[in-house]
């Protein structure tokens, strides 16, 4: 069964499109229709984006446009898609007008199914005569396209060899235009010693029909119009044009693929292609040279057995992804085993060519990248070595992990790592290979003075000139007379530290990769090494700094300082100034040995002096000079040339210096500026200590003034009123006034405000040691020793705190005493504790008031103290009461201060009097 034949039938009469859409799919089952009802709906049925008919029927007389506006619209659309008019109502008239308008055919309807039988055949001779044209037009502008455009020449020749046609490529391959070579003989684009075979052959051909060659790929050279010979590819074919005998030649200049066989041939890489089921249908020469393998025995051969074991899977995924069309010119790198077994790292670039005719295969190019492999793991070890170096703790460690690393790496089995010692006149090795003992008879060491022609003498220009010296072979070089056990080295500076000796006792043992990776090592020993040594002072810095603090005095503290710039830092003119306020200057506190052979002797640096030392030092920011003749300043035309110096605060200044200038670089001045930090704070600690010193003097001498007031209180007070008393007794016995009560009251407040008095001055604000107390125990023992009448007591939340017994009863005891005197006799009194944040009334909190702090408090229900007199209350000497010493609620302040609390009155919650006391230490049962 042909292609299926959609068929768009327009008619206003559903039932007579439904009979005729049924008899046209039954006459011919290719056909299937779909109908509309007027030509504007066909119209839109031909516009619908999936719109695929291949005829047009319509009738003529429809609502809206008629049969002949329809297919005039159909025609701006498609001009040449069938267009069948059928009408019920046939005329002359809309015949003409419909082929005018260029309708396919035109058919009348009528009675009986015969006329579905003709529409059919007519609708089916339309769509194939539209079918055919097309696909004649497609063929012929292929072979026009083909023959226009083709890469390949194309030529025509008759049975006598002339050239009847000529595509434009033959301009590209033999230098004529085809015009040129049409009616001309063939053989004149051959080289002469061909052209009379060619003519033998071709008369044999004609008389024998025998082929003396293959016709399709025949291999013929061809001659150019500047006369040079053209290698060529050949495929003939024979036809009939007008009942006479034509052949047809394609010609390919096939000059580059000669010189692509030549380049795969020679190729230092493998060239393989491989069928779709990877078995190997061509193997370059190389193969041969690189793994091993004879080219002519791996065709056939399935290509992936070659391929590492570990490897295979990836690798023939790869493939299978390029010859699906999932991946294009895949890279894989893998191992590919040689004739001895082993295996090559191997970096290949396939090619799906499986679908071209000329190649018919998956070519792959196949590079040996061994030498590469051996590189990136070099660089992939060196990268492990390089971060461990970054935790090395000492010079030691430090230098014996990098020659380890050379060995390992680059197969350095005589390296090691050679310091500038103190005194500058030798490198000696810190680090060597555990292979160098064995084949040196003493350790190698470098002496700076050593004679021209020695190994020494070399190591020393390479360290001097910060440049490394590669040398493949010593013993030809003509600048080494002495015999060495080393045949390649590398000599690598690492800064000011020394020298990296990277040595093999084999001859150019090094490539280029090994070198640089040396040359990366040794930087990043000389970081390490750095980084070690700003490590060590930092560490003996801090050591150095700790002694500050243990100073007993500044001047002690500048001596110090010294001592760490020079020892720990390695600053040799150091000097450490102090400001003396009676000299309104800087004065020298402190100097290295150093500065006398340096420096005149130096007096005050005062304000207005010009000197660089107090310009800091009243800048308050660190000065660095690296020249100072060009700065100018008091030491200009001495032997000092750089110059650093650090503000210590408001306590003076630390100077250090060189007779070289710009020695100073970013960590000196760190580590300077730690320890200017740290001298700050020792003078600060200092000072602190100082004041202490004279703050404890003058409270000793306070305490021995409290004291001899206490004995005077105690003993020229209370002997007099003790006699008082007595005499009031005696007086009693003579007679009876109202007078002696009063001096009775008199005399017991006067005893209370001596014992109130004793309190205060021998007691103050101290407490001895403290311990787990239960606040309510306390409360109870007060209450049992207080005079409080009828007063009643409520215990609240308990509470456990650290304190001195003693004290805290005084504290109690002063407070219950308070609220029986001003809350009167019969006053009610709550302790408890204080602390949760308590705001609902309860015992821990006053109305609407909370704290989060731990503590207790005292309060009575009597009239409470007025807010403005609340600051007051605690200052010695004010009562509101008669009979009150004003000293209770001072010696509370007291209390509460000796153990670090702290206390406040506010208003109870029945509006009397409540001291909370807070800051209390909680303790444990």
């Amino acid at each position: 069964m042909g292609d299926r034949i959609r068929v768009l039938h327009v008619d206003d009469d559903p039932d007579l499109a439904e009979i005729t859409a049924s008899f046209l799919e039954r006459e011919e089952p290719r056909i299937a229709v779909e109908t509309a009802s007027n030509a504007t709906e066909g119209l839109e049925r031909l516009d619908a984006p999936d719109a695929d008919v291949d005829c047009v029927v319509s009738d003529h007389d429809m609502p809206g446009p008629n049969g002949i506006e329809f297919l005039e619209a159909v025609r701006e659309r498609e001009p040449d898609l069938p267009f069948i008019l059928y009408t019920g109502k046939g005329s002359e008239s809309v015949a003409s007008e419909a082929i005018s308008a260029g309708v396919t055919d035109y058919l009348q309807k009528g009675g009986g199914t015969e006329q579905y039988e003709i529409l059919a055949n007519r609708v089916v001779d339309a769509v194939e005569r539209r079918r055919f044209e097309r696909e004649a037009d497609r063929t012929q502008a292929h072979l026009r396209a083909i023959t226009d455009h083709s890469m390949d020449a194309i030529i025509t020749i008759d049975t006598d060899s002339r050239i009847r046609f000529a595509n434009p490529a033959v301009e590209r391959l033999f230098g004529y235009a085809p015009a040129e070579l049409e009616g001309e003989e063939i053989t004149m684009l051959m080289p002469e010693r061909k052209r009379e075979a060619h003519r033998e052959a071709l008369a044999r051909y004609h008389a024998t029909g025998e082929r003396s060659m293959d016709w399709s790929a025949a291999e013929f050279p061809g001659k150019h119009r500047d006369g040079r010979v053209i290698p060529l590819s050949i495929s003939f074919g024979e036809f009939e044009e007008d009942g006479e005998r034509r052949f047809v030649g394609i010609i390919r200049d096939v000059t580059e693929r000669e010189r692509h066989r030549a380049f795969v041939e020679q190729s230092s890489d493998i060239v393989t292609a491989l069928d779709a089921n990877g078995t190997f249908q061509y193997a370059s020469p190389s193969v041969e040279r690189i793994l091993g393998h004879d080219p002519a025995e791996m065709v056939g051969e399935y290509a992936f057995s070659y391929v590492h074991p570990e490897d295979r899977e990836r690798v023939v995924e790869a493939f299978a992804r390029s010859v699906t069309g999932e991946e294009s010119d895949p890279t894989v790198e893998y191992r590919l085993e040689d004739a001895d077994g082993g295996y090559l790292w191997v970096e290949s670039v396939g090619s799906n060519r499986l679908d071209e005719h000329e190649v018919s295969g998956f070519v792959i190019n196949t590079r040996d990248i061994s030498d590469r492999k051996r590189r990136e793991e070099k660089l992939s070890r060196l990268r492990e070595w390089t971060q461990d170096l970054n935790y090395t703790r000492t010079v030691e460690e430090t230098a014996q992990l990098a020659a380890d690393a050379a060995d390992e790496i680059i197969g350095a089995g005589l390296s090691g790592v050679h310091l500038l010692t103190e005194a500058g006149d030798a490198l000696e090795p810190v680090a060597l290979v555990e292979s160098v003992p064995s084949v040196f008879d003493e350790q190698p060491a470098y002496d700076r003075a050593a004679s021209p022609g020695t190994l020494a003498a070399l190591a020393w220009e390479a360290y001097r000139s910060d440049q490394p010296l590669d040398v493949g072979e010593l013993s030809a070089l003509d600048r080494l007379d002495e015999e060495t056990p080393a045949e390649s080295v590398v000599l690598h500076p690492i800064g000011d530290h020394g020298l990296f000796v990277i040595s093999s006792p084999e001859p150019n043992a090094f490539t280029e990769t090994d070198v640089l990776i040396a040359e990366i090592l040794a930087n990043h020993l000389e970081a390490a090494l750095d980084r070690v040594a700003r490590e060590t002072s930092l560490e003996r810095l801090h050591d150095a700094t700790r002694s500050l603090i243990r100073a007993d005095s500044p001047a002690e503290i500048a001596e110090r300082v010294v001592d760490a710039a020079e020892e720990v830092l390695g600053f040799s003119v150091v000097t450490v100034r102090l400001y003396d306020e009676d000299a309104d200057g800087l004065v020298p506190t402190a100097v290295s040995e150093g500065v006398g052979e340096v420096l005149p002797e130096r007096g005050v640096f005062a304000p207005g002096g010009g000197s660089l030392t107090w310009k800091a030092f009243e800048a308050g920011e660190p000065h660095v000079y690296g020249d100072i003749e060009a700065a100018g300043g008091v030491d200009a035309g001495t032997r000092l040339r750089s110059l650093m110096i650090l503000p210590v605060g408001e306590h003076g200044t630390i100077a250090v210096g060189e007779t070289e200038p710009d020695v100073f670089d970013g960590t000196d001045e760190h580590l300077a500026r730690i320890l200017a930090t740290a001298a700050e704070t020792a003078l600060n600690a200092a000072a602190r200590t100082s004041r202490l010193h004279e703050r404890s003097a003058e409270l000793e001498r306070q305490n021995d003034r409290l004291e001899e007031f206490a004995s005077v209180v105690s003993h020229d007070l209370r002997n007099p009123l003790n006699v008082a008393q007595g005499r009031v007794e005696l007086a009693r016995d003579e007679c009876d006034s109202e007078h002696l009560d009063a001096v009775t009251g008199a005399h017991e407040r006067m005893d209370t405000l001596i014992a109130d008095l004793l309190t205060l001055a021998r007691e103050g604000e101290r407490v001895s040691e403290t311990q787990p107390i239960r606040l309510s125990v306390v409360v109870e023992s007060c209450w049992d020793t207080v005079e409080t009448a009828d007063a009643t007591l409520t215990l609240g939340d308990d509470l456990w705190l650290r304190a001195d017994e003693s004290r805290l009863r005084q504290l109690v005891e002063n407070l219950m005493r308070n609220a029986v005197e001003h809350g009167g006799s019969d006053a009610s009194i709550t302790v408890g504790a204080l602390g949760g944040g308590a705001a609902d009334g309860g015992d821990d909190a006053t109305e609407g008031e909370a704290t989060n702090q731990i503590g207790f408090f005292v309060e009575d229900d009597g009239p409470g103290i007025p807010e403005d007199d609340r600051e007051q209350v605690f200052d010695a000497g004010y009562s509101t009461s008669q009979e009150g010493t004003g000293f209770g609620l001072r010696i509370v302040e007291q209390v509460a201060t000796a153990h670090g609390w702290s206390v406040r009155v506010t208003e109870g919650r029945d509006g009397g009097a409540r001291f909370e006391v807070t800051g209390v230490e909680p303790a444990g049962e």
